[in-house]
């Protein structure tokens, strides 16, 4: 079972132009994972993830997150990201 796990930016208006591009939801990933015990060790364990969202707080205003086993119906979570991850 492969789940995809797809992660859209929306960056905050006072990030500079030279950080981002212009507008809306500009900039985003899309992972693989074989299981989602390794989606989920992804999510909450891995050093890099973490780190990430550590770091990307001061600068992204809302995330979009889209998880779905390949095969099956998608549903979108919609997510804020102070509520989702707190203060930067």
């Amino acid at each position: 079972m492969t789940i995809v796990h797809i992660v859209l930016f929306e960056f905050k208006p006072n990030t500079h132009k030279d950080q981002i591009d212009d507008g809306g939801f500009s900039h985003g990933f899309v992972s693989h994972f074989a299981s989602t015990s390794d989606r989920d060790y992804y999510l909450n364990e891995d050093p890099a993830r973490l780190d990430f969202v550590k770091k990307a707080g001061d600068i992204v205003q809302n995330v979009r997150v889209v998880d779905y086993e390949m095969g099956t119906a998608v549903v979108m979570l919609i997510s804020d990201w102070e509520e989702e991850y707190g203060d930067p």
